[in-house]
């Protein structure tokens, strides 16, 4: 009888600590996700064993240290997080930083993510986060992308953004941070998830978009505040990007890449897979024709997505060059220039004109902002 007694007092006391130092459910998801170094398969298997983070929270020292799922620091770092938990000092530091804190029970979390099997129990938000009422589009691809690439995803992104699509990316060099420039400078809203804390800006040359997406969209993370941009951090975040969308769009990318992890996950996810189809033999697109000859939807047009979201045409936004009146050698040139790059002898070969007649077109287009020389005699369409 004494004993049961002590069992009930001692019980008591550490709801009392708990209700104390978390103020509540929700909380209790703010401590679990704020634990550095655990990560989501971590999280469900002491949910799994426990039933809740309250649970996680009461649970005997011993208990915890002879979880078998758990390595050596994740318990360590469990252990400690729950020694010093204030409740109120973390949310006043999360305020301070302009992040928020969501959980999977709140009723802000996007219903999207709740439809994947593998959905974060928490995220940690600057900015917005994407409606639930709005068409949602990842574009991703390679970080060292090239100009066709780089073209494809911004114009494709940024006729999207204009028509009402949410852009998602990682926010990485190269087609993400491209694609996430264009839907903001087309007036569209985009969100970026990071590998790394959303107090991180990761690459520190994409600081001018990191910043505007607060603004114009949103910064999210499962990973708490501080937390480092780690290699293995960005395939884990890849099934949000595609979680978060609708549909998945690769713009380009090697045979071997992150974003093909992320079309791999949109798969199971259930979201439909479109991909750009490059040429045969090059490397950058390797990807992309991999994943077309798998079975992914090919990109024709940005007005055919449109129509598998259910928008419609976007009333025909061709070049925006369109009203633009070009000289008839200067339209010759100009008609068999691709985004891919071309040296100048096939341009002469193609337009019948000599390397320095076409070279001396090249210069004016050049001037007019509607070819860019990627390298010496190489040219491209903007």
């Amino acid at each position: 009888m004494d004993k049961d007694k002590i069992v009930v007092e001692d019980y008591a006391a550490k709801e009392s600590r708990w209700e104390k130092t978390s103020g509540g459910k929700e909380d209790g998801w703010l401590w679990l996700c704020s634990v550095p170094g655990l990560y989501r398969t971590g999280k469900k298997a002491l949910l799994d064993y426990f039933g809740t983070p309250g649970e996680i929270f009461r649970a005997e020292q011993i208990e915890l240290e002879k979880l078998p799922f758990l390595r050596e620091q994740q318990k360590q770092q469990l252990l400690e997080s729950r020694k010093d938990w204030d409740q109120e000092k973390r949310m006043h530091i999360l305020q301070e930083q302009g992040i928020r804190f969501i959980s999977h029970e709140s009723c802000d979390y996007p219903k999207r993510l709740h439809e994947i099997c593998d959905y974060p129990y928490g995220l940690f938000v600057k900015g917005k986060l994407p409606s639930d009422e709005k068409p949602s589009v990842a574009v991703v691809g390679a970080r060292l992308c090239s100009s066709y690439g780089r073209h494809m995803a911004a114009g494709i992104a940024g006729e999207l953004a204009a028509a009402g699509v949410q852009i998602v990316s990682g926010m990485a060099r190269g087609v993400d941070g491209t694609a996430q420039k264009a839907a903001m400078d087309a007036g569209g809203e985009s969100f970026a998830v990071l590998g790394s804390g959303t107090d991180i800006c990761y690459p520190r040359e994409n600081r001018w978009i990191y910043e505007n997406l607060t603004e114009k969209g949103g910064v999210l993370s499962e990973y708490p505040p501080g937390t480092p941009p780690l290699p293995f951090h960005f395939p884990m975040r890849n099934r949000i990007i595609s979680g978060l969308s609708d549909l998945i769009l690769v713009a380009e990318a090697k045979d071997k890449s992150g974003s093909l992890i992320t079309a791999d996950l949109a798969l199971e996810q259930g979201r439909d897979v479109i991909a750009v189809p490059g040429r045969t033999g090059d490397v950058l697109s390797a990807g992309c024709n991999s994943l077309i000859d798998q079975g992914a939807g090919i990109f024709i047009s940005s007005e055919s997505l449109l129509e598998r979201l259910n928008l419609g045409k976007t009333g025909g936004t061709e070049l925006k060059k369109a009203n633009i009146t070009l000289e008839r050698e200067e339209n010759l040139v100009y008609s068999v220039l691709e985004f891919q790059t071309k040296n100048l002898q096939t341009i002469a070969d193609e337009t019948g004109l000599s390397p320095q007649e076409a070279g001396a077109v090249l210069v004016r287009l050049l001037l007019r902002g509607l070819v860019t020389e990627d390298a010496k005699n190489y040219y491209s369409k903007v």
